[in-house]
């Protein structure tokens, strides 16, 4: 361990990690190593069409690309800068609460995502998410939901191109069945 001076910075003159700091280069080392992996898979195994009529890969790669660029920066502030210090403070009471419901529709979506397909399972969250966040009402809900998770998918299936799972919606799902 350097020695510091009493303004918390070490000899060498960049500042000292404090657990905020530390926690940033954490993170952003993990979102490196997930945009490497990410954009890597993308690469390999996803067709990427031609000019004119870009395939499903174009936006993964693009996004993998996007996220190592963020993770460098993320990485590069935490280390060279103290613009961001001092200790972390973990969210109590309310927004512990919502941190928490956040991420069991996060573990929701991700788990009923393939059967219940892509419009489907983006409306449900979106209607979750809006409820978690403070919206109390379930017809505003119901409303924004809907227009976010239909507006996202619609312009990812339809206007992309993009093939994402249909699930209920599908041909063999319980609502497409009756009507494919």
């Amino acid at each position: 361990m350097s020695p510091q001076s009493p303004t918390g910075s070490t000899r060498a003159g960049r500042p000292a990690l404090d657990s905020k700091r530390r926690g940033r280069i954490i993170a952003g080392t993990l979102g490196l190593l997930l945009g490497v992996w990410f954009s890597w898979y993308t690469w390999v195994n996803v067709p990427f069409g031609t000019q004119e009529r870009p395939g499903a890969g174009v936006f993964p790669l693009f996004v993998g690309l996007l996220m190592i660029a963020v993770s460098l920066l993320t990485i590069a502030e935490a280390w060279f800068t103290d613009q961001v210090s001092g200790e972390i403070n973990f969210p109590k009471g309310e927004k512990l609460r919502t941190v928490l419901l956040m991420a069991v529709a996060l573990i929701l979506l991700i788990t009923f995502y393939q059967p219940l397909g892509q419009y489907v399972a983006s409306v449900l969250f979106m209607i979750a998410a809006l409820f978690v966040l403070g919206t109390r009402s379930w017809v505003r809900n119901v409303v924004y939901g809907t227009a976010i998770g239909v507006g996202i998918s619609a312009f990812f299936v339809e206007l992309l191109g993009v093939r994402l799972p249909m699930g209920l919606l599908g041909p063999t799902g319980l609502i497409g069945g009756l009507f494919w």
